[in-house]
């Protein structure tokens, strides 16, 4: 989707700051700025009805409100609103399970099989822990629209309160110096399936691992993760991958499908969990594969591995692995 940006002179609030509060469920709620008279210009909208012209849309939100989705507490709340789009949107089933408060939904939605990373996907849920700028505890969560370049940005639709037609659509900058008050978001939830249906097998259980990659250029590389519904894990930060009983078997690709003709993956593992079933190389259209056991009680995250090495030139004459060769 593209935003108009010449929307972006012709939207403007007052900054405010939201926040997720649990009572009987989940509810959110906003406290007007009073520090501060400035005026957003990343507001794109805001109103049911401004942000139901033009390339906006409230989903319906304000004709269903009233309904509590995913066990939240109805009303004007985000949990509620997000809870509503990922369901009628985009086919999540209900949860079998009490998600919490907005800062909550990171840990028990990846104990529960979806992924939670630093990856922002149209129809993925935007969380902000409580704390984070701008945000009280405990935390908060909305809606991502649109996405920009290289992820130079995200347009994210949200609900918050006091009054009954306080919902925006907003646009946040990966640059934080050039928001007016709502930052990028500590994480970003992404259910599988299609449109990303939540797992609920109460036989699964979650890994946490935490990715390393060598050599250190391919660091800032996202690495794919699949065993049929692909997750994106960032070396250096921990992530959760859903096993289900009695293993989960992982193919191990890059995330950018370029690099898979110039170089090869080599996987090595440290986890009592986590082992290598097939070795990736030395040639290109050989992927490593890992299985992760079924866990319990995990007290570290176990940590894979990943060496990057050239493609071997003669596939017909090399059998065993080429020695690990510095890339600058």
């Amino acid at each position: 989707m593209t935003v108009n940006s010449a929307l972006l002179k012709n939207r403007s609030i007052v900054g405010r700051v939201a926040a997720c509060i649990a009572l009987s469920a989940s509810s959110c709620y906003a406290l007007s700025n009073a520090a501060s008279a400035a005026v957003s210009n990343s507001t794109l909208c805001h109103g049911y009805v401004a942000c139901s012209q033009d390339l906006f849309t409230t989903h319906g939100y304000q004709t269903h409100s009233g309904t509590s989705y995913w066990n939240m507490d109805p009303g004007n709340n985000c949990t509620n609103y997000v809870a509503f789009v990922e369901s009628t949107v985009y086919g999540v089933a209900t949860p079998a399970y009490r998600l919490g408060d907005a800062g909550e939904w990171p840990q028990t939605t990846a104990l529960h099989g979806a992924v939670v990373n630093h990856v922002p996907t149209v129809g993925s849920v935007a969380e902000w822990n409580g704390g984070s700028p701008g945000i009280p505890f405990p935390g908060h969560v909305a809606i991502v629209e649109a996405i920009g370049p290289r992820d130079s940005y995200i347009v994210i639709s949200q609900k918050i309160v006091p009054d009954v037609d306080d919902f925006d659509w907003i646009r946040i900058n990966a640059d934080s110096a050039t928001n007016q008050w709502e930052q990028w978001p500590s994480n970003f939830i992404h259910f599988a399936g299609v449109h990303g249906s939540l797992r609920v097998d109460s036989k699964s259980s979650v890994v946490h691992i935490v990715v390393r990659a060598t050599p250190v250029r391919f660091s800032g590389d996202t690495f794919a993760f699949s065993n049929g519904v692909e997750r994106l894990l960032t070396p250096g930060l921990t992530s959760g991958l859903n096993a289900r009983l009695p293993f989960g078997e992982y193919q191990v690709g890059f995330r950018d499908v370029s690099l898979q003709g110039r170089y090869v993956l080599h996987v090595t593992v440290n986890g009592s969990n986590v082992m290598v079933l097939h070795q990736g190389g030395p040639y290109a259209t050989s992927l490593p594969t890992i299985r992760i056991a079924h866990t319990e009680k995990l007290q570290t995250p176990s940590v894979v591995t990943i060496n990057v090495r050239p493609v071997a030139t003669s596939p017909t004459t090399a059998t065993q692995p080429s020695p690990t060769s510095t890339i600058r």
